[in-house]
């Protein structure tokens, strides 16, 4: 997505949640910073080798993950035991923040990990020691996250929701569950599944329902559009 497309989506979600886009470009500016003093990190074409016409699992955070992770494990385990699993059998799996300690504690290392760096970090930081590629998203309540962990990481690509800027990309979402839709969309995913997406769940604060709302309507848009491409 465009930057042009996302704009007039992004002000709505500024007006909404009176988001500040001023101290979401500084925090895009420090992360450039915090990126542009390293070397070796994820780039462009990294996720594109690793996603583009291939399929992708994204897992939100949800209560629902847990049950949906496991009937996805055990109909692998079928389909291998009745032949050898090929490549293509395999999904890229993406997750969303938290997401990543229910992945870890299933045995899923993710491939690649979509955080706003409020889930559980020593999950996100021991998943990223064994492989997991890290999209790092910038935003102006996680200055002090970006300035601790960035540093910690490594294979990191960098995202903003607002302007982009050189080496911080912004590829169309808002919350890190629909931000791994998008991301999968941009690099040329053949077909996207999601799990762990519970838009009502009751469970959550009045502005947790909000992002949901969002989330969802995000969602529908990029797999609408991914459908019809």
């Amino acid at each position: 997505m465009r930057f042009e497309e996302w704009a007039p989506l992004y002000m709505e979600i500024l007006e909404e949640f009176g988001f500040s886009r001023d101290e979401d470009e500084e925090a895009a500016r420090l992360l450039k910073g915090l990126l542009s003093v390293r070397g070796g990190d994820l780039t462009v074409e990294d996720l594109d080798s690793m996603i583009r016409g291939g399929r992708v699992l994204v897992c939100g955070n949800g209560p629902s993950l847990s049950g949906e992770l496991d009937e996805i494990l055990k109909d692998s385990k079928k389909r291998s035991a009745k032949s050898p699993p090929s490549g293509m059998d395999d999904p890229v799996v993406v997750a969303a923040d938290g997401a990543t300690t229910p992945l870890l504690a299933a045995g899923v290392v993710p491939d690649v990990i979509v955080t706003d760096l409020d889930g559980y970090l020593p999950d996100i930081v021991a998943a990223n020691a064994m492989g997991s590629a890290v999209v790092v998203h910038a935003h102006g309540d996680n200055l002090a996250a970006l300035k601790e962990y960035v540093p910690r990481l490594k294979r990191v690509l960098g995202t903003t929701q607002s302007v982009p800027l050189e080496g911080v990309y912004n590829f169309g979402g808002f919350t890190d569950g629909d931000r791994g839709v998008f991301l999968a969309r941009r690099f040329g995913a053949e077909e996207i599944r999601t799990i762990g997406f519970d838009y009502d769940d009751p469970d959550v604060t009045p502005r947790k329902k909000m992002k949901l709302a969002w989330a969802k309507r995000l969602v529908e848009m990029a797999l609408k559009e991914v459908s019809s491409e």
